[in-house]
């Protein structure tokens, strides 16, 4: 059975092992262990790489993840992965309020661009 301090440890583990940077830090793209790509069936894939391995987030080929990832090229090529404990709502504006400051605890890692 897991326990909040279980928990937080995990969390603590992943942040670090993911090189997340802390709401106070600026997250760089060099220090990440992690990329993204856009598939040729137009999935665009975030790979965390890890001493352990690697893991994938994948977002599916629908028009508004091409737009975004045509404007995150657009504009550099990199994309911030943000993570926010806790967080019950996915609302732009609860995502707001928490990124404020004063608004809790975050982390973000910065994810830099690797062709297919």
């Amino acid at each position: 059975m897991s326990t909040e301090r279980d928990s937080r440890e995990e969390i603590n583990a992943f942040l670090k092992r993911h090189h997340f940077a802390p709401r106070d830090e600026v997250a760089l793209a060099k220090d990440s262990q992690a990329r993204w790509t856009i598939e040729p069936d137009g999935r665009v894939t975030v790979t965390f790489l890890a001493d352990d391995g690697t893991a994938h987030i994948a977002l599916a080929p629908d028009e508004g993840v091409r737009r975004w990832a045509a404007l995150t090229l657009a504009t550099g090529g990199t994309l911030a992965v943000w993570f926010l404990p806790e967080m019950t709502s996915i609302g732009t504006e609860d995502i707001s309020r928490r990124i404020t400051p004063g608004g809790g605890e975050w982390w973000r890692l910065s994810v830099g661009y690797v062709p297919a």
